[in-house]
């Protein structure tokens, strides 16, 4: 191996005889160094990507959902006690679920109205974290969102009421894109209607139930479609609104582990029995996480590209070596060197040039990506749903790609060593 390694060093090594092989295998060199640094730096902005949009899929929702069978069921506290109890659980907090419209006096929406407990819900979602105003304002820190979230059942008067506006209502959270399209701030009274809410007319046609809110503060979570959709009453305010006594939608619990719902879900399921089913966050999202996974694979292979590319380069440089050097081939075969040795050779040179490349592209890849990560690099928010570019280096994904990069610049080595290793020394040196 010793003598492989030497007279491959040899072999790479600058000539002015052969200075065109050098010059391509230096290019070589450089095109695998290029693949690896674009392959790191994309794929840990991809990967940024996908752990930005799990975070913020998990703090607007929660890790599991328990439901039952037939919709709203009553009974609730004795589940999320059941809940709570299961290995795995951090906290649960029941809720109630229905999609409504959303009325003020600049617009309508179709929304989703979503009741909580003021109390255990910020234990389960970041709802009280991504709260933005409140009724006095901007809400500078998560002391004061909890505050205005515990207030959510009779706001009081806002910085946006009127002054002769003095009834008492119940308050209502919206999406700041929600806030913006229906033109409401905390302090302005919204009406909320269930088209199907009032029952039968004497027509026989369906009769909306319609109820005034006091909007109580303004969220952002970052994702669109939350910030468009989701409103927030108290889990009293609504039943109430719903009419359905002490009954809720469902539980909603956060996991010790979020990456270990599978299982939790089967405990909790185990806990609860029939007529209660689990659905958590990874089967929710399974189509989603499945295409941004694709989507990962498929811009690693074609990045990976440029790495088959540069190994072309590396069967081209050797290649030249073995037509230039043939006489010192026949000449190292005429001293005894075997062919498997030739061929070490040849394979060694190639080895290095794969372990060159990776080594300083591994380097550039990282610096690059502590780079994207410190200088925080813009994004338009009108287009995507975050500021700044997200990056995140997962060091299996390093130790991937640095080893498929060697092992493709080893493999462009088996034809040009192959070949070396059938010359024959009498056919080398016959015409010397």
């Amino acid at each position: 191996m010793r003598f492989a390694f030497l007279v491959a060093l040899s072999h790479l090594r600058s000539r002015k005889k052969a200075a065109g092989v050098s010059a391509i295998t230096l290019v070589s060199m450089i095109g695998v160094m290029v693949g690896v640094t674009a392959l790191l730096m994309v794929l840990a902005v991809m990967e940024g990507f996908e752990e930005d949009l799990r975070d913020k899929i998990l703090g607007s929702n929660a890790h599991l959902v328990v439901l039952q069978y037939g919709g709203h069921f009553e009974g609730h506290d004795d589940a999320v006690k059941k809940v709570e109890a299961a290995p795995g659980i951090e906290a649960a907090t029941p809720f109630v679920y229905t999609e409504v419209m959303i009325r003020s006096e600049w617009g309508t929406a179709g929304v989703v109205l979503k009741g909580i407990d003021p109390v255990r819900t910020p234990r389960v979602t970041d709802i009280a974290a991504n709260l933005k105003v409140g009724m006095d304002g901007l809400l500078p820190d998560l002391d004061s969102r909890r505050a205005a979230l515990a207030q959510l059942h009779r706001p009081p008067a806002g910085v946006a009421q009127d002054h002769g506006d003095n009834e008492e209502l119940a308050g209502i959270i919206v999406g700041e894109e929600l806030a913006e399209q229906i033109k409401v701030y905390p302090g302005d009274k919204v009406h909320v209607i269930n088209p199907v809410g009032g029952g039968i007319g004497p027509m026989g046609v369906p009769v909306p139930r319609v109820q005034a809110f006091r909007v109580a503060g303004v969220f952002y979570s970052g994702m669109y479609e939350y910030d468009t959709k989701w409103t927030y009453v108290t889990l009293a305010d609504a039943q109430d609104f719903l009419q359905i006594a002490d009954a809720a939608t469902g539980i909603e619990a956060r996991a010790v582990d979020p990456d270990d719902v599978a299982d939790v879900s089967i405990a909790v399921e185990a806990a609860l029995g029939h007529p209660f089913y689990v659905r958590n966050w990874q089967n929710l999202n399974r189509s989603l996480f499945s295409a941004l996974k694709l989507e990962k694979i498929v811009m690693g292979l074609i990045l990976g590209l440029i790495v088959l590319v540069a190994s072309l380069n590396i069967v081209g440089s050797l290649i030249l070596v073995v037509v230039t050097r043939a006489r010192e081939i026949a000449i190292m075969r005429a001293m005894g060197a075997s062919a498997g040795q030739v061929r070490a050779v040849f394979m060694m040179e190639g080895l290095i040039i794969g372990l060159v490349g990776t080594a300083v592209g591994t380097v550039l890849g990282l610096i690059g990506c502590e780079g994207l990560d410190r200088y925080r690099f813009p994004l338009d928010t009108d287009v995507y749903y975050l500021d700044t570019l997200p990056v995140v280096v997962v060091p299996e994904t390093v130790v991937v790609v640095a080893v498929s990069a060697i092992a493709i610049s080893f493999l462009a080595t088996v034809y040009p060593a192959s070949m070396a290793a059938r010359i024959d020394p009498v056919e080398g040196l016959r015409y010397e």
